[in-house]
């Protein structure tokens, strides 16, 4: 009884009318416990200095089991890297002749056709991206092949007849497949391309500065095999430089000289702007400037001297020129009887096929895999007929050319004598020394250009940045840890206030049975 006392006076309740009861379990009147919640927050405040070590200590480990449990199950990291296409998609007509040039929209390749990404892993790519760099970890070209994705991106055309298909097929509409059939899906000139990290069966790992690496190193080396396979800035061979005056007759030596700068000039203006324009930082002139010069040569020099010679009947031998011409004229005859029978033939075939219009279906038939390969014979037939017309009017032109020539030197000419073939042989090495200095000019112009960055780079990429789970994005997790630790914590230390009163009922108790029994 006294130290019951004793524990009430320590108690500072200033009335029984201000006291907090807590009653648990109360299934009857006679087992009834109370707990003096005054009590249990005066036992938790004098043990509050240790328990905030507790709930510290707790704290920091749930903090560390939210760290660990990062660790464990921490997804591997991937980059990625946009990848841009930059070029202009050629158009030719059916002789081959540039027509046109339009900076890339779609995934097409510089020559017009899809552009085949699968090259992005191929192993000309991949080992040129791998040589001369050294990893914490080896990897094979096996492995890194397996662990990049490339994604494609639909236009938004595209996208939404995607959508479209998409909902016809979940509402199970009966005319959903044939929708899907006739989509044709395009896609714009930017893919994505993504690495994670793990390698190999004992998932070898990278740092995330390696991989990065990587990336970028594999999208330079793509870049430079689209410049490598597309480049088309090779100038036509020196066939200026090739000429030998004494090797043939002043009449065709001037012809192999107009049609090689013909060429050389044809050849330049079909280039692009961004060729045509581009101005060297040695002379300062661009690849117009040079075409033009190149133009007043063959104006007032190449043609001037043609016209001369042709006009005045120079030759050194007659009667060699003469079976030369003749030689040619046969050969051209005889290729222009060739392709005039073929044409004939291709145009019975075409004049038989009457079919307006063609439907292909995507099913894997027989039916359906001769019909579209029959669409394409006949296409392919009229692509070829196209250029064989073309063919025909070339060979009709130069005939007529040699024709009128044999017929010139035929005709007798009394004034032929007066003419020296020698000053026509000095004033045509001139001409043939000016118009290779100028082919010279721009070989080292389109030099230049090509070693310059505006046309090295078919595919810009940006840097490769990650997407995996970085530790600011488990800053939930370590908060949760966190206030799970302070929860136990808490728990804790409301536990150790309310321990006493549990203790406290049973003193009573056994106080009560000793009052009872004496």
């Amino acid at each position: 009884m006294e130290n019951n006392e004793r524990r009430e006076d320590l108690i500072p309740i200033a009335d029984r009318g201000q006291q907090i009861n807590l009653v648990v379990n109360r299934p009857s009147e006679e087992g009834v416990t109370e707990i003096n919640l005054a009590r249990v927050f005066h036992n938790m405040k004098k043990k509050l200095r240790v328990y905030l070590w507790v709930m510290l200590l707790c704290f920091t480990a749930g903090v560390c089991a939210a760290l660990l449990l990062y660790q464990v199950k921490k997804k591997p990291l991937t980059v990625s890297s946009v990848v841009t296409l930059k070029y202009d998609v050629v158009k030719r007509d059916s002789s081959g002749q540039v027509t046109s040039r339009t900076p890339v929209k779609l995934l097409t390749a510089p020559d017009g056709k899809d552009l085949d990404l699968t090259q992005v892993t191929s192993s000309y790519v991949l080992q040129a991206a791998m040589n001369g760099l050294t990893l914490s970890q080896p990897v094979t070209l096996a492995e890194l092949r397996d662990n990049i994705q490339i994604d494609r991106i639909l236009t938004e055309d595209s996208r939404r007849k995607q959508e479209v298909a998409s909902r016809m097929i979940s509402d199970k509409n009966t005319g959903a497949y044939t929708q899907v059939q006739n989509i044709d899906l395009t896609y714009i000139n930017s893919f994505v391309v993504s690495l994670t990290n793990g390698f190999g069966q004992k998932e070898i790992m990278l740092t995330d500065t390696e991989l990065q690496l990587v990336l970028d190193r594999v999208m330079t080396a793509y870049n430079e095999y689209l410049v490598a396979t597309y480049a088309d800035l090779k100038l036509p061979d020196n066939v200026i430089a090739a000429i030998d005056i004494q090797a043939q007759d002043i009449q065709e030596t001037l012809d192999m000289l107009r049609t090689a700068v013909q060429d050389l000039y044809s050849f330049c203006e079909n280039e692009p702007e961004t060729v045509r324009f581009y101005r060297s930082w040695r002379t300062g002139r661009s690849l117009n400037d040079l075409m033009a010069e190149l133009q007043t040569v063959r104006d007032v020099s190449v043609n001037y001297l043609n016209s001369y010679v042709y006009a005045n009947d120079i030759v050194r031998d007659r009667e060699a020129v003469t079976t030369s011409y003749q030689y040619r004229l046969r050969n051209l005859q005889t290729r222009l009887a060739a392709i005039e029978e073929k044409t004939a033939t291709n145009q019975g075939i075409l004049d038989n096929y009457k079919n307006d219009e063609i439907f292909v279906s995507m099913q894997e038939s027989d039916s359906s895999r001769s019909t579209k390969t029959t669409t394409d014979y006949y296409n392919n037939l009229i692509i070829e007929q196209a250029k064989n017309f073309n063919t025909v009017a070339q060979l009709e032109e130069q005939i007529s050319d040699i024709e009128d020539k044999l017929e010139k030197l035929d005709a007798a000419r009394t004034d032929a004598s007066l003419i020296d073939p020698a000053k026509a042989d000095a004033e045509l090495s001139s001409v043939i020394d000016i118009c290779s200095r100028a082919y010279d000019q721009i070989k080292e112009q389109f030099q230049e250009i090509i070693d310059s960055p505006s046309f090295t780079t078919f595919a810009d990429h940006s840097v490769a940045q990650g997407k995996g789970e970085s530790l600011f994005s488990a800053a939930k997790k370590v908060a949760l840890g966190g206030f799970a630790g302070l929860f136990i914590g808490c728990g804790l230390w409301l536990l150790s206030g309310i321990a006493p009163e549990f203790r406290l009922k049973k003193e009573e108790e056994s106080i009560r049975k000793e009052v009872a029994e004496g």
